[in-house]
């Protein structure tokens, strides 16, 4: 199954897109989490049997392969380009098609049992008969954060997402319905560590403004890459045939299979070169670290501030539609744990045993934790071409705000 063309492909997908912008180091790739998030599931389920909770060879199976699987469907520059590329569709749908569909995976999925692939999309789409499984992957507390926490901070080199893995995978245990993970009651300050690393990896590294500045820029490029071709702009040439299909928005799951990050950058030492100024700027920025300037907002910034940076942007010469860039921290793939409203099933929340053996809502039990998770905590800036414009934009926001 890693031998097949689907999962190789993933060498060629970096985790954290553009964060070695900012981190030099963060150049790991989606092929070693996925590895990383398996290994996870053996060394998870090996604890849990070891405490007496019995796991049957299908499921053994199948969480394995789940695990395994989780992130195939992931596209070039992984969460950066998500639902810019292929408009409407995310990594979980992709994944899905991936793992259904006629390619190496599946046959090597139907050589084990012909149901695996259908089975392996049941657990992913949280269906109740695997809900288990469901959750020790991909939950509050489940082994795909547990990895790429502690890989993200370890390639980026950062104290912040760290926590002490082998105490926390032995405190843990199944609930009485067994259909989910409790932290024991001795782990409580295990699963605190845990959820303090999401909370500062997601400010320190997910959400850095720096590698948010230049996600926004290839956005903006690819939004005039895609502009130019409607109008035959590269009718002469200038797109590589692996990426026509996704400016015309005519892909098929074949095309999507074939792209990377090596088509993307390729893309992008080509388009510096164009003819069209704001395409060739956009390039050269991100080939070679230009970055926009941030500028933080306030939570709720006057209703008309759009209007007023626009023309600032304009009086300094640029298009503020491809050179006034607005971000949200709620754009952010990634996020830190919140508290969970009763009638919201969606997440259920990171369960901690009470001095009396009950299951209970982290937030009950821990102060710190409560302190972080009782209101999310929202990160608003804009992102502008150069200092004088910043400086400029900075006044108009003070001004407006006194």
């Amino acid at each position: 199954m890693v031998d097949t063309r689907e999962f190789q492909r993933l060498k060629r997908i970096r985790h954290l897109g553009l964060s070695s912008v900012t981190y030099h180091g963060s150049e790991h790739t989606r092929f070693g989490h996925s590895l990383g998030v398996f290994h996870l599931f053996e060394r998870l389920v090996a604890e849990l049997e070891y405490k007496g909770h019995k796991f049957s060879d299908e499921e053994k199976v199948l969480g394995g392969c789940t695990a395994l699987l989780h992130d195939i469907g992931h596209g070039p520059l992984s969460h950066v380009l998500e639902g810019v590329l292929t408009p409407g569709k995310k990594h979980e749908d992709w994944t899905q098609e991936i793992i259904l569909g006629p390619t190496e995976i599946h046959c090597s999925l139907t050589i084990i049992d012909s149901h695996l692939p259908e089975k392996i999309c049941q657990v992913l789409k949280g269906d109740p008969k695997w809900q288990l499984l469901t959750n020790i992957i991909k939950s509050q507390i489940d082994i795909d954060r547990m990895d790429y926490l502690l890989r993200d901070a370890i390639m980026t080199g950062s104290t912040y997402g760290r926590f002490d893995l082998p105490r926390l995978l032995s405190v843990l245990e199944l609930n009485e319905q067994r259909n989910s993970l409790v932290v024991q009651y001795k782990g409580l300050m295990a699963a605190e560590q845990f959820v303090f690393a999401r909370y500062y990896a997601y400010w320190q590294i997910y959400f850095h403004k720096t590698t948010r500045g230049i996600e926004k820029i290839l956005h903006t490029l690819w939004a005039r890459a895609k502009e130019l071709y409607k109008h035959g702009f590269f009718s002469q040439g200038g797109v590589s045939p692996t990426l026509q299909p996704f400016l015309e928005e005519k892909w098929q799951p074949e095309d999507y299979l074939i792209i990377d990050d090596v088509d993307i950058w390729q893309a992008l030492k080509s388009w510096q070169f164009s003819s069209d100024d704001i395409l060739s700027d956009l390039s050269r920025r991100v080939l070679n670290r230009e970055l926009f300037k941030p500028v933080s907002l306030p939570e709720n910034p006057p209703f008309d501030l759009h209007e007023q940076c626009k023309q600032v942007v304009q009086t300094h010469g640029y298009n503020p539609k491809y050179y006034l860039l607005w971000d949200r921290a709620s754009d952010v793939a990634y996020d830190y744990y919140t508290s969970q409203d009763e009638d919201d099933k969606s997440k259920p929340p990171i369960l901690v045993r009470d001095s009396n053996g009950k299951p209970q809502d982290i937030t009950k039990l821990s102060d710190p934790v409560r302190a972080i998770a009782g209101k999310r905590k929202v990160g608003f800036c804009i992102y502008v071409p150069d200092e004088n414009c910043r400086n400029d934009i900075k006044k108009l926001i003070e001004n407006a705000t006194k």
